[in-house]
């Protein structure tokens, strides 16, 4: 933790964004990639979302976006071009050098129950973009009042360490992802701990079984979901071993025998 946040010259979201926002671009803090499910967008230009319901966003949408700009990329496919229901954001400046518009499945949470909207934001919008692998080593970047607050939050290093010793790459969604991104202080006593677990290749069922039973040992509830080269499928129903197991894929949920090779059933 650094003297500044103790002291409160900067605000947390300030130390968290490591300085101030980039210009938007055709490359605009992707790396020339585009970002995967879960992962945390600093938006330049929150007015140019556009709701996959059609109409303006809601004014408790604005609010939060102007306070906190940060959206999730959601599991849905990717809109190329400029569709009629997503007009170019005529309020949000583009590189003239930029590629055609790429939109990207977003979600934006409120703080109240059932504040949810499901929108499209412009690629050339986004100012940041965080993995949920790049968020753990963050923690020391919360206050540590907050960090003995929340649970789920104390025991990220401890189940970051169980799903190591397995070989995975890891990282926070779900709250805790958002709050260890944002700086904003959006997880409670009772959120659980949301876990994305990298696995291109397959997990034994021994292995997953392994796992779960030893993140089922923390203080919190642990909901950790293995995301394949195909979608992602829920650690604790693939441990069970069923015959078949949800696979989530942008298209939506498909029943398959091995997420690592689905095939149509």
């Amino acid at each position: 933790m650094t003297v500044a946040a103790h002291t409160g010259v900067r605000r947390p979201s300030e130390e968290l964004h490591d300085g101030p926002r980039r210009l938007v671009g055709p490359l605009a803090a992707l790396d020339g990639r585009l970002p995967g499910v879960h992962d945390l967008l600093l938006v330049q230009c929150p007015s140019s979302l556009r709701p996959l319901g059609g109409g303006g966003l809601p004014h408790w949408a604005r609010q939060v976006l102007r306070a906190h700009p940060w959206v999730t990329v959601g599991r849905a496919p990717v809109v190329a071009g400029s569709p009629a229901d997503t007009p170019h954001p005529v309020s949000c400046v583009r590189d003239a050098s930029a590629a055609p518009e790429t939109w990207l499945p977003v979600t934006v949470r409120g703080p109240e129950r059932g504040q949810r909207l499901d929108a499209l934001v412009p690629r050339a919008a986004v100012a940041r973009t965080l993995r949920p692998e790049q968020l753990p080593g963050r923690i020391d970047l919360l206050p540590p009042q907050r960090t003995a607050a929340v649970p789920a939050l104390a025991v990220l290093p401890v189940a970051g360490q169980l799903v190591a010793d397995h070989r995975l790459a890891w990282g926070p969604i779900g709250a805790v992802g958002y709050e260890l991104g944002s700086g904003e202080p959006v997880a409670g006593p009772l959120s659980p701990l949301r876990l994305v677990l990298r696995a291109p290749q397959p997990v034994s069922r021994r292995d997953a079984l392994q796992l779960r039973r030893a993140l089922s040992r923390l203080r919190v509830p642990v909901q950790a979901e293995l995301e394949t080269r195909h979608g992602a499928v829920l650690l604790a129903e693939y441990a069970a071993a069923p015959p078949t197991v949800t696979l989530l894929t942008p298209d939506g949920p498909r029943e398959v025998h091995d997420p690592w090779f689905p095939r149509e059933l």
